[in-house]
Order: structure tokens, then sequence, then C-alpha cells
């Protein structure tokens, strides 16, 4: 960045959790702040916790980019969602402006998609557009995304326009499943990850309904075809490769698969998508969201070149 200018903030801000990127000069992270302090916490007082975070981090006055549920309508401003037709490389342009009250400090903030199925059903999503705008910034090609986390978002990029998007409530279940009901009592067993465990689960996924096969991992454990410590991967196996079941029954997916997550999760989900026959390339969240604030702190993006789906392998 060149010298002289405001300071680039950008904030991920979601439901329960925030996360904050300073930029140096060169658009390198000079500073990286975490919290919980997501839009439930602030309680609607948007300006004083952002005025709080920008003390924390010693930085004032700043040019503040934030995505994420800040723009929902429990945010700190309800950003319209765009059209699937509005073009990815003109993200930076539809970011809406807002008024922080604090000196030295402009604010915009980036909108998210919404889509309709074939079915007419709408589906939306706030922060993941900023990744992928960063992993294509990055190098990924273009065709299928999938972010994984509470709610995974498989998303299909062609022409520099979202044609598919799609939100499993994978992770959210996982929780959920793990923390009340039937199976917690298993999960309590768990103490990592057992990949064999996670592959049966995923295999189960492609015999019968989730709500029957669900309880299946209960009935293998009390009929000891089970231990107890595999529960919790089995499950994970499961939803994931309902996920996957449901995701090949709506479209075609080929080339490779470019998973923007946590490391953890995102290796999950390569070794799943190998399973079935997929390639993978595994990209770090923060890399991708810092290439993202570039371009929007730019103000464009160069419209990307034909859309390419030759393989690249694992890596990122």
């Amino acid at each position: 960045m060149a010298s002289g200018k405001q300071p680039i903030l950008g904030i991920d801000w979601g439901t329960t959790n925030r996360r904050a990127y300073l930029l140096d000069e060169g658009g390198e992270i000079a500073r990286l702040h975490a919290d919980d302090q997501g839009i439930l916490a602030v309680k609607g007082d948007f300006a004083r916790s952002l005025r709080e975070l920008l003390a924390s981090m010693q930085v004032r006055p700043a040019q503040v980019l934030m995505s994420g549920m800040v723009g929902s309508r429990n945010g700190w401003r309800d950003v319209p969602y765009l059209d699937t037709i509005h073009p990815l490389h003109r993200l930076p342009a539809a970011m809406l402006e807002i008024d922080s009250k604090l000196p030295g400090v402009s604010c915009r903030i980036v909108p998210g998609y919404r889509a309709t199925d074939d079915a007419g059903m709408p589906d939306v999503m706030r922060g993941e557009e900023t990744q992928i705008l960063g992993a294509l910034a990055s190098g990924a090609p273009e065709g299928w995304f999938v972010l994984p986390g509470t709610h995974c978002k498989w998303v299909h990029v062609a022409q520099d326009r979202i044609r598919h998007l799609l939100t499993f409530m994978t992770g959210e279940l996982f929780a959920l499943l793990s923390e009340r009901g039937t199976l917690a009592a298993l999960m309590q067993h768990h103490a990592a990850d057992v990949p064999e465990a996670f592959l049966q689960g995923l295999e189960a996924a492609a015999s019968g309904p989730f709500t029957h096969r669900a309880f299946s991992c209960r009935a293998l454990v009390v009929t000891d075809q089970m231990p107890a410590s595999h529960a919790a991967s089995w499950l994970s196996g499961l939803l994931i490769g309902c996920e996957l079941q449901e995701i090949q029954r709506r479209a075609e997916v080929r080339g490779v698969v470019q998973v923007v997550g946590s490391e953890k999760l995102a290796e999950r989900y390569a070794l799943a998508l190998r399973h079935i026959g997929l390639q993978a390339r595994c990209w770090q969240p923060d890399a991708v969201y810092v290439a993202a604030l570039r371009i929007l702190a730019a103000g464009a993006m160069p419209q990307p070149a034909a859309s390419s789906q030759s393989a690249t392998g694992e890596g990122g």
C-alpha cells in the first residue's frame, strides 16, 4: 500500500466472533486480533465496539472494511444482498459506506449474495463472498468452492458470477447433537479424530436417510460394533457424507474443489472429497481474507480471464 494512505483495517464480523486484520504499507498483516465480540455481544452499539477495537489495536485514523453478519438486519446496517448476476470483480464498488461517528475513520461494509435454487427456495451468504474473492485473487481457478463451518457453503463460480449457492447446517447440527440429546453422552468419550471412523460414517451416508442413520451412531456403540471414542468422528463423517450426497444430486461437481477453512476442518473435507474421487485444494482463511482486503481497499479488481478447471492438486 502506498505510503501516506490511511491504514487498512479489515474486520470479519460474525454472529459470535470477530477477527480483525491490520495491513501494513505492503498489504501484509501487521497485527491480527480475534475476540468473541460478535454482533450478539455488542448489543447494537457497534460504534463503541469499533472504537474500543481501534484503541486495542492502536490504530487511528483508519479505513475500515467489514464483512460478515455486521451487514445483516441484526448487524450495524442491513446491507441488501446482491443478486448472483452481480459480477464478483465488481464487489468493491458495491460496498456500503456508513457513518461511524468516529473522527478520521471511514467504514464500508461488503454486501452478501442471495440465490434461488431450482425449487424456488432462497439461499444467502455473508462473509464467504469476501473469502472467495480473495481466493480468486490468490490464484484459485473458477469452479466449486466449499467453505465449511457452522453453516457450510458450496459455491460454484463461472465467468465471474456465482452460479450455485447451497448452504448446509452441517457444523451447527454436529454441535447440537454433540451437546444435547441421545448422542451427546457418546461424544464425551471423543479424544481425537479417528480417520477410519470418519470414512465409515461417510460411507454410511449413502445407505439411508440422515434421521435414520444418525441413530446408527448410538446403535453401533451399544451393540459393541464401534467404540464410543469413535462416535464423534463417525457422526462427522455421516454429516459431511450427507452433504456430499446432496451436492452431487443437485449439481455436477468437476475439477478441483477449492476448500477455504481452518486447517483441521479443511483437511477433513479434503479427505471426504478424495474418498468420492474428487481433488481438493485447501486455502488458509486469513491469507485469502487479506488478499480480498487488498482488492477491496484498491476499489477494483481486474476482470478474471476465462474459467480454468485444470487440476492443481492439494496445497495452498
